[in-house]
């Protein structure tokens, strides 16, 4: 069964919205407007095709259709869509790019199993990626996981 963080949208930044600021979200984030700043998730983080975010975002994985300048961190997962494109660095246990996706920055794919929380954080602090300090719930990223 799907964990409900990933399959119910509990915060939306819909189509012509824009968000200037930190973004910390209990569950599934959907963007299909404008975010600056940093975002960190305990679910999935959905950028559409016309989203375009000027974050560094952290969650338990990502779906990048449209445009990211920042970096994406995830615990579990990156998918890039065709046509998406992060000018930033990628950090996932699996990584899936489509044709017509681009990275222009580094990008780890470590694997699953043990070490994978200590692998994100040495990658966050050495590419500087910058997220909220808290997470949901006041718990840090580790509490996310299943």
């Amino acid at each position: 069964m799907s964990d409900t963080r990933d399959v119910i949208v509990n915060t939306l930044v819909g189509a012509g919205s824009s968000v200037a600021g930190d973004l910390v979200v209990a569950g599934m984030l959907r963007i299909d407007g404008d975010v600056a700043g940093a975002v960190r998730a305990s679910g999935k983080v959905v950028v559409g095709g016309k989203g375009r975010v000027g974050a560094d975002i952290q969650a338990r994985s990502a779906i990048i259709g449209g445009l990211v300048k920042g970096d994406v961190v995830v615990l579990e997962r990156a998918v890039l869509l065709e046509g998406a494109v992060v000018i930033g660095n990628v950090f996932a246990p699996a990584f899936d790019a489509a044709e017509g996706s681009v990275v222009h920055g580094d990008v780890r794919a470590s694997g699953a199993g043990k070490g994978v929380e200590e692998a994100l954080l040495a990658f966050m602090k050495s590419h500087g990626t910058r997220v909220p300090e808290a997470g949901p719930g006041g718990g840090d990223f580790r509490s996310w996981k299943k």
